[in-house]
């Protein structure tokens, strides 16, 4: 297939490139601290639709990538428990669920009241987030079911529709991040990843 989106190397001016074509309702494919990242404004209902037609995913909510705890703190509520998890695994592959702040964000969620929210520990990201404002959609580029990233080249063969590419393969490859949801004053692991259990358990 024929894919009409622009690939870029990993350069300042084209980071804003990159957030210039997500404020205008575009997704990207991005290099994170775990794999690569599909994302886009996640204030953008059109755009955030699109990114589930490109995975071909229904029905299972996308998580939100933020530049800091700050910004975190600005969509999502926070208990003291949740603030300890971001205070130690942040920036980096802890994805925290929480209930959510902004009714705008549901398109994400598929009207979940809880949304996946996480500080990503790569410079790139973090750079690429703050010039989209301090949030991007942060679901692994790949359709859904399939195995995720790591390399660009890979992206490109599989999926199509996006916009454009932010190329920075990693050095190292660190699995999806652990996803966690504290309930009754205990954290439940919702899905296993690069943080081990005990480490994120000895936080009570």
């Amino acid at each position: 297939h024929i894919n009409h989106m622009q690939q870029f190397t990993n350069t300042e001016r084209n980071l804003l490139e990159l957030a210039k074509i997500v404020s205008n309702g575009g997704v990207v494919v991005y290099p994170t601290d775990t794999v690569y990242g599909l994302g886009c404004d996640p204030y953008n209902e059109h755009a955030v639709e699109k990114i589930f037609q490109i995975k071909i995913r229904e029905n299972k909510p996308l998580p939100l990538l933020c530049n800091s705890l700050d910004y975190a703190q600005e969509v999502a509520y926070f208990d003291q428990i949740s603030i300890k998890l971001a205070d130690k695994f942040w920036p980096g592959p802890l994805t925290i669920i929480l209930p959510i702040k902004d009714n705008v964000l549901k398109s994400l969620t598929c009207n979940s009241d809880f949304i996946g929210v996480r500080v990503p520990d790569n410079k790139v990201t973090l750079s690429l987030l703050l010039a989209c404002g301090g949030y991007l959609v942060g679901t692994s580029a790949n359709i859904s079911g399939n195995e995720s990233h790591y390399v660009a080249s890979s992206v490109i063969s599989e999926l199509e529709n996006f916009d454009a590419i932010l190329i920075d393969d990693p050095i190292t490859r660190n699995m999806e991040s652990t996803v966690v949801q504290v309930k009754d004053n205990d954290i439940e692991i919702i899905r296993s990843g690069s943080i081990d259990k005990q480490l994120i358990l000895s936080v009570l």
